[in-house]
């Protein structure tokens, strides 16, 4: 069931461009809907669902903020090449569980519900999946780039879990018993 809230908050991000702040609110809403509209046209093949939910929902993520804070102190350690090789890889994984998440989508609904801004440079926005038989709340955290009034997406929530502390766990201790070079070749 996680996996299917998991498809379903990945799908729900839909932007040609980042967001402004009095927009993600109806920006969200109205491309929620287009994503979940491509999922459920039938002449569609599979790949090409693929490929258009992936290109919808690249411009909304900011990889390189999701990728610094997924490695933590680590981060620091890396040389530029080092960090760009890594974010690319951390890219290509997300890219690879959203594909595969695809496949779990069942004509669930997604409601946008509140935005909240945490701090100046800090915006949730809360959603909800909604199941035959369960409810599911999604928290999507949005932080504004420097020098922009542009918003992007850097964590998602899923039933109190986030998805990039969980890659943090995960990275940290694998980099306690392994090398860098081992986690960038096992993404």
């Amino acid at each position: 069931m996680l996996k299917k809230i998991l498809l379903i908050c990945l799908m729900s991000v839909v932007s040609t461009y980042a967001v402004e702040e009095q927009n993600i609110k109806q920006v969200m809403d109205t491309k929620i809907k287009h994503v979940l509209s491509v999922l459920k046209n039938k002449s569609f093949s599979t790949k090409e669902k693929e490929r258009r939910s992936i290109a919808i929902m690249d411009s909304v993520f900011h990889y390189p903020t999701m990728a610094k804070i997924s490695l933590g102190k680590y981060w620091k350690r890396l040389t530029k090449k080092e960090k760009q090789r890594f974010t690319k890889a951390f890219e290509h994984k997300m890219k690879h569980s959203y594909v595969d998440k695809l496949k779990l989508y069942n004509n669930q609904k997604v409601v946008t519900k509140n935005l909240k801004k945490i701090k100046k440079n800090r915006i949730t926005l809360e959603t909800y999946i909604i199941g035959n038989a369960e409810t599911y709340k999604i928290i999507y955290s949005f932080f504004k780039k420097k020098k922009s009034n542009q918003w992007f997406i850097y964590d998602v929530r899923l039933a109190g879990v986030s998805i990039i502390q969980t890659y943090r766990k995960q990275f940290k201790a694998f980099l306690k018993t392994k090398t860098f070079k081992q986690l960038l070749n096992s993404l």
